[in-house]
């Protein structure tokens, strides 16, 4: 007989034997019974029950089973009645394993499969599939069964997922989202590896996941964790319009993942602008943070006595482009961003390059240990964080050393701020220049992520510092200083400068401010202790007549409630004292504001004085004047009067004391109108407007000093 025959009767034997068996099995195989068993154990262990239709399992010519309208129902009370739902099951039986009852499918494949993920109102999750407990007679019985037959086991190798619509319904944050599963496939799942592959899209971009985990069957057996850490890497990609946007790497070890325990993972990843996620996740919100690249280790350092884990950052390195988001304050715009901590032990370098207000800054400094850090954070105690660095522009330049937050900190402060320039109502611009600030800053808050989650304004306030400032040019409307100094403390919502100078050549101003917040309205107090100026600038700034030349002093207190100019100035109350000595009097000046009277005086072009005194109270816009005295070698003008400050009107009266030789004559006087129209009347006192007298006893008489009196109430108002 030749080969050839030999070889095709073989063959032939071969096929008819391995037909007629697997055409046996097919006919002998329960099929009832595996589908019982089926939905008993999907019940037992995950609580639902499950159903299929058009369940089709043959062995010729292949082993395989083909079922449609699958169906796994949902917890009680769901909004859908399934949680899960397939219109098609297609799965590779291994044949040689049903005659050691095991059904080992080698791949699985289902296809338009709808996931309906839900949350209710009292945070159950319908994917929390629990087990039905057994009685303990039920579990007799059961025990005593496994004398009369054997269960059957079950193995998968692939598991495959076509067509996934995924539904996810939070009635509890009120949130919801809807995925798009291309295609997710699990792989070598009866080896100690399992490979993982989903492509899919969700709102308006693509996305792609894949990886290995290792130890996956006591992963999920175990609620604990498990001895063996499991291996597993991860790779996630998304795309918007076929463009890759962002690869995010996620690599190492676990013990638990349920509880999240027991991890070791490095997290490697670049992506091109944070809020194109959004695309992928609307509800999240991202900010727009462009050009990240992150490199970060994480572990849990938990002990098993913990009851979660606690994550700590063995290394971090992290860059950003521009950042632009709404938690940054208005004006304020990152350019770009380092932060990099290469161990647990290494400071935590930071650079910061970024826009306030159209100006460009530069940060550069450290904030402590890596371990430091998260120890403050992560904590809920007033620990201190180490804080040091530079902070820098055209502008100012600002250096810190020292901490923050906790109940000790103490943050020296060094501030060079090259130019100041702001206009303010009721004032007039302010500039400053080479404005140094030395001092401590005190924030006695803790700084842990809770606290800043809840941070308010309230939080702010309690921030402390004291310090001093100064400065070699400062510029008010169009005068200049060359040395201002003041204490400056900021405490309890209030702001206290005490021993305040601001002088130059020809002025000396001494005082303190002290304004407060800590009630609405706001209050302010500024303390004039002693001030020498050129009466110019009063007759500038106020936008009167020339009426003396030289210094003048000035001493008085304010008061005054409000939150702007308008209401600081309606509420004004306080008493202010003005004096000069050996001035001039101009002439032209004093014309204007007393017309006709000017005629009864002896007047010159230009005339020595002896004293010029006002002493005035301030109350209800009005200024209460109980002493105006101008006194010369010749005349004497005293009197009293308001002035009325919105309406800039005039009420003075005043008494002229003309001496000349033996004669001295007097005409009571009225000055009203405005400070830029007043007029002048004279005054009838018993009947008489004019008055003269001639002392024929002497010669010469000495007139009255007026000044003595007039200056001691100016000079103690």
């Amino acid at each position: 007989m030749s080969k050839k025959k030999v070889i095709l009767g073989s063959c032939g034997i071969l096929i008819c034997l391995v037909g007629g068996s697997l055409f046996a099995v097919d006919h002998l195989v329960d099929r009832k019974m595996i589908l019982d068993q089926l939905y008993s154990n999907i019940e037992k262990q995950t609580g639902r029950k499950l159903a299929l239709q058009n369940l089709d399992i043959h062995f010729f010519p292949w082993p395989e089973i083909q079922a449609s309208k699958i169906t796994l129902s949902n917890m009680p009370g769901g909004k859908n009645p399934n949680f899960i739902t397939a219109g098609h099951l297609k799965a590779d039986l291994n044949l040689w394993s049903l005659w050691q009852r095991k059904i080992h499918f080698r791949s699985i494949q289902l296809s338009h499969v709808q996931i309906h993920l839900e949350r209710n109102e009292q945070g159950q999750k319908n994917w929390d599939l629990q087990p039905i407990e057994t009685p303990k007679s039920d579990t007799l019985q059961a025990d005593s069964s496994k004398f009369t037959h054997h269960k059957w086991k079950w193995q998968f190798n692939n598991f495959q997922l076509d067509d996934v619509n995924c539904w996810y319904d939070d009635a509890y944050t009120h949130k919801n989202t809807h995925l798009l599963f291309k295609q997710a496939e699990l792989s070598q799942l009866e080896t100690n590896k399992v490979r993982f592959n989903i492509t899919g899209s969700h709102h308006q971009a693509d996305f792609s996941i894949s990886g290995r985990l290792s130890h996956l069957d006591e992963l999920l057996d175990s609620d604990s964790p498990i001895s063996n850490p499991a291996k597993f890497q991860v790779n996630l990609t998304e795309y918007v319009r076929d463009q890759n946007i962002g690869n995010i790497r996620v690599s190492g070890t676990l013990k638990s993942l349920v509880n999240a325990r027991g991890y070791d993972i490095i997290v490697r990843g670049t992506i091109l602008n944070l809020n194109d996620l959004n695309q992928l996740f609307p509800h999240a919100n991202l900010p727009a943070i462009e050009n990240i690249t992150l490199s970060a280790s994480i572990k849990d350092v938990s002990k098993d006595s913990d009851p979660q884990g606690k994550p700590q950052i063995d290394l971090l390195q992290l860059h950003t482009g521009k950042i632009n988001a709404d938690f940054l304050p208005a004006g304020l715009q990152l350019t770009s961003t380092e932060i990099i901590a290469n161990d647990l032990n290494s400071d935590v370098n930071t650079q910061i390059v970024g826009q306030f207000s159209g100006g460009m800054f530069r940060w550069s400094g450290h904030f402590g240990q890596l371990k430091t850090l998260q120890d403050t954070l992560l904590s809920q105690t007033d620990k201190s964080l180490p804080i040091a660095g530079n902070l820098s522009s055209e502008t100012y330049n600002l250096q810190l050393d020292g901490t923050v937050g906790g109940k000790d900190s103490s943050l020296a402060v060094k501030l060079n701020l090259l130019n100041y320039n702001q206009l303010y109502q009721g004032i007039g611009n302010l500039n400053a220049q080479n404005i140094i600030y030395t001092g401590k800053i005190y924030t006695p808050f803790p700084l842990t992520f809770s606290f800043f989650k809840n941070l308010n304004k309230e939080d702010l306030f309690k921030i402390e510092t004291i310090g001093k400032l100064k400065s070699n040019r400062v510029k008010i409307n169009q005068l200049n200083f060359d040395n201002f100094s003041s204490n400056i403390e900021w405490k309890n919502k209030a702001l206290l400068l005490t021993q305040l100078l601001l002088s130059n050549k020809q002025s000396v101003i001494k005082g303190d401010v002290f304004y407060s917040i800590k009630e609405d309205p706001s209050t302010l107090v500024v303390k004039i202790n002693n001030a020498s100026f050129p009466m110019k600038w009063l007759e500038d700034y106020f936008d009167i007549a020339n009426v003396y030349s030289g210094q003048m002093t000035a001493i008085g207190t304010f008061y005054t409630k409000g939150n702007n100019w308008q209401e600081w100035q309606h509420n004004l109350t306080g008493k202010l004292g003005l004096s000069g000595v050996d001035g001039k009097l101009e002439a032209e000046g004093l014309k204007h504001y007393i017309g006709q009277a000017a005629a009864t005086l002896p007047l010159k072009k230009s005339l020595s004085t002896e004293c010029l005194a006002l002493r005035t109270q301030i109350n209800q816009n009005r200024l209460y004047f109980d002493t105006l005295t101008l006194q010369t070698d010749q005349f004497a003008l005293n009197g009293q009067g308001t002035f009325n400050i919105p309406g800039q009107t005039l009420d003075f009266h005043f008494i002229p004391d003309v001496r000349l030789g033996v004669i001295s004559a007097s005409a009571p006087l009225r000055v009203g109108g405005t400070l830029s129209k007043p007029y002048t009347t004279f005054e009838r006192n018993k009947n008489k407007v004019f008055s003269l007298n001639i002392n024929t006893l002497s010669k010469n008489i000495a007139p009255t000093n007026y000044c003595d009196g007039a200056l001691n109430k100016a000079r103690n108002p």
